[in-house]
């Protein structure tokens, strides 16, 4: 069996437009490695470029509703993926005063790559405690074991979608989390981690 026999974008886009999980999944399988590289040309960070990756699937999910008039699926989900990114590296450049205070911050108390570390996942830890118990047991299996989604849909008994799924909802408190208690965006924090954790090592 091979993608050529089995793909049919039309089908595929009526399909999820009534909501059909399945053929979400093959979507987002069939675009997944193409949009990846893309994104992360454009934000060099690879924590970041996941979430943002995530992120426009969701927002592809949520607005299934006019994929039926999406004449070049392709096009479109690039040209969302192009404007969501550039969106979000505006606003971290926006977070000027938010940012060199994080990074003040860290700098002043000498802090080196493994207390960095340790900083950032207890803010994810404390956030992750609103999320729900199967999306927060899958994202910690994910980001902090290092397991693929095969891996663990196969050790907990659910498909590969299941976990996007609860990867998407523990990613979406996370920014919701760190917009409420950090003042910026999830994505702003991402990017100081990885620039200070290239600084420290």
């Amino acid at each position: 069996m091979t993608e050529q026999t089995t793909y049919d974008e039309s089908k595929l886009l009526l399909a999820v437009a009534e909501g059909d999980e399945q053929a979400f999944s093959q979507l987002y399988y069939h675009y997944q490695e193409d949009l990846y590289h893309f994104i992360f040309r454009l934000v060099k960070v690879p924590a970041l470029t996941e979430d943002i990756l995530q992120d426009i699937f969701l927002k592809i999910w949520e607005a299934r509703g006019q994929l039926p008039h999406v004449r070049n699926f392709g096009g479109y989900l690039f040209s969302v993926a192009r404007n969501h990114t550039l969106n979000i590296l505006q606003s971290i450049s926006k977070s000027t005063y938010a940012l060199s205070t994080l990074v003040r911050h860290f700098q002043e108390l000498r802090v080196d790559d493994e207390a960095l570390s340790k900083d950032y996942l207890k803010f994810v830890h404390q956030a992750l405690q609103s999320i729900p118990s199967r999306s927060r047991d899958i994202f910690q299996k994910c980001r902090e074991l290092g397991m693929s989604y095969e891996q663990v849909a196969s050790e907990m008994g659910i498909s590969k979608n299941a976990v996007k799924k609860h990867m998407m909802t523990a990613i979406r408190g996370l920014k919701d989390a760190a917009q409420k208690d950090l003042g910026f965006s999830l994505e702003a924090m991402l990017v100081v981690v990885a620039l200070l954790s290239a600084v420290y090592r």
